[in-house]
This record gives structure tokens, C-alpha cells and sequence, in this order.
């Protein structure tokens, strides 16, 4: 299991070369390539740029591990979510150029959950856009990993998620697991793990954590997840990916200089949350 980041807060401080130096030096071994970053998700590069990005990163001993697609991934007004599909489309054609062998693509989340009727709208409309995204995923060699999003939405529990999933039923897809987005759910992170099971097994995560009120994307252990039986839950499914950090939040604080050691504390953490995560599939 390999121990990534996500590269948000990085890249806009650093910028892209430094910021694969910085991760590296601290012990980060794979990043979470992010498209949130604009450009990332248009045509301002080649598929060169992105080869050669992707060399560099190896060159680095850091892995492309996954990647991120812009967010939200639609809009109420047409014209926007329309843009919005074609900048997602992008960024898989992208990702997969640096070698990614996975993107995160968010849900739609463009109506209320909560008003009569909506739920269903969003179903159908989610079912739609994935599978529009299909033919690109294949043609890219790369698989889309459906998040957990959102205190209400079309996946912010297992039975949701689940339901998504495999009514689309394809192969191309897999799951991204957001152990914040689940505690703030109001669900145990490890007992949503097992009840994702094998569709999560070859996919990716999103690890953080927060008081189970707002979304502070903070390190491991300052927050309320029980990590302990987080790292087990995912032993007992044979989860194979990495350990994957949507964490900056917890240097955003700090001053630049004081960066480098905050990722290496982290990078810490990460440590021993794999160790964990060794002893218990060793273990079962």
C-alpha cells in the first residue's frame, strides 16, 4: 500500500515540479493528481506535457496514483453542466496521459435531495452521465471511481453508492471511499467499508478526518474517525489500493517555511496507519 496526497494546496504554492520534490523529500509516495487546478482540466497542455510530467513524477519516486476530476460535475443551468462534462472528459483524457490508472468523478449533485421527487431525478441523471463517460474511460484505458459525497446525496451512503453501482454495472467503474464524507454522514466509517466490500477493493480513497460537523480535511487523529477499526475494515474487504490523503487542510495554517514538516509528520501518520493496515490483513 503505497502512502499519496492529494496535491491542491502544493501545486498552488509551490508550483508542479517543486511540489513532486517537496512530496518526495517528506516521504509522500504517490499523488492524487488534482484537476480542480483549471488548466488541468482543458487543452492548455499536450498530451506531451503530460508524459513527460508524468516521467518527472518517476523520476522523483513519486506515483501517479489516481487522479481528480474537476467539481461539481454539473450545474442547475444546462449550458454549465454541458461545459462542466466536456472539462471532466478532459481531465480523464489527461489523467490517463501521466499514467493514472483511475479518476475520481464526482456525483452530480445539481438539485436538492431533500425535495420530493429529486432523488429520483438525480438517479436517472447520474446513471446518464456515467455512462456517457464509458466510452472515454475505455478508449483511455483508465477506470472512474465514483465518491461518497455529500450529507444527502445520490451516494452519501453504502445503500446509495451501492445502488448506483451496480445498476451501471460495468467494469470501468469502481469506488472512491471518502472516510470523512462518511463520518459526516452520520455512518461508522469501517462498517460503510464492508458494506461497500468488493467494490471498493480495486479502488481508491480519500482519507481525513473532521469532528463529524464540517468537512475540515484534517490529518488522521484530529478529528473523531475511529481509525483503528477503519484500517481493519479495510484488511478484511482485501482492499488494494493506496493510502490516499485528501488532508492538506491540516498545513493550510502553518507558514510555507514550516511545510516540509508538516508533510513529514503526515507522512508519518500515513506510515502507521499502513503499518496497521498490514497487521490486520496479516492478521485476519
Amino acid at each position: 500500500m503505497l502512502l499519496s496526497a492529494n496535491m491542491i494546496r502544493l501545486h498552488d504554492t509551490f508550483g508542479i515540479e517543486k511540489m513532486f520534490d517537496v512530496m518526495a523529500s517528506a516521504g509522500i509516495e504517490g499523488i492524487d493528481f488534482n484537476n480542480d487546478v483549471h488548466e488541468y482540466c482543458t487543452t492548455e497542455h499536450d498530451a506531451e506535457f503530460y508524459r513527460e510530467l508524468g516521467k518527472y513524477a518517476a523520476s522523483r519516486g513519486v506515483a501517479i496514483c489516481q487522479a481528480h476530476a474537476p467539481f461539481p460535475s454539473s450545474y442547475v443551468e444546462e449550458d454549465k453542466s454541458a461545459k462542466r462534462f466536456e472539462e471532466i472528459v478532459q481531465g480523464i483524457r489527461n489523467a490517463a496521459y501521466l499514467g493514472a490508472p483511475m479518476i475520481v468523478v464526482h456525483p452530480c449533485t445539481h438539485l436538492d435531495f431533500s425535495v420530493e421527487g429529486n432523488p429520483e431525478i438525480l438517479f436517472e441523471y447520474n446513471l446518464d452521465f456515467y455512462k456517457r463517460l464509458i466510452p472515454v474511460a475505455r478508449e483511455c484505458g483508465i477506470k472512474i471511481a465514483i465518491e461518497n459525497i455529500g450529507r444527502v446525496s445520490i451516494t452519501s451512503t453504502p445503500e446509495r453508492l451501492n445502488k448506483l453501482f451496480d445498476t451501471l454495472n460495468d467494469p470501468v467503474f469502481t469506488v472512491c471511499f471518502d472516510v470523512g464524507h462518511c463520518l459526516l454522514q452520520g455512518v461508522e466509517p469501517a462498517e460503510a467499508i464492508r458494506a461497500i466490500g468488493p467494490r471498493l477493493v480495486d479502488g481508491c480513497t480519500h482519507v481525513h478526518d473532521n469532528n463529524g460537523d464540517r468537512d475540515t480535511h484534517t490529518l488522521p487523529y484530529y478529528g473523531k474517525v475511529d481509525w483503528e477499526s477503519v484500517m481493519k475494515a479495510l484488511a478484511d474487504i482485501d482492499y488494494q489500493g493506496d493510502l490516499n490523503y485528501e488532508a492538506s487542510a491540516f498545513i493550510k495554517d502553518i507558514p510555507v517555511a514550516l511545510y516540509y514538516d508538516g508533510l513529514t509528520y503526515m507522512a508519518k501518520v500515513g506510515r502507521y496507519l499502513i503499518e496497521r493496515f498490514e497487521y490486520y490483513k496479516g492478521n485476519k
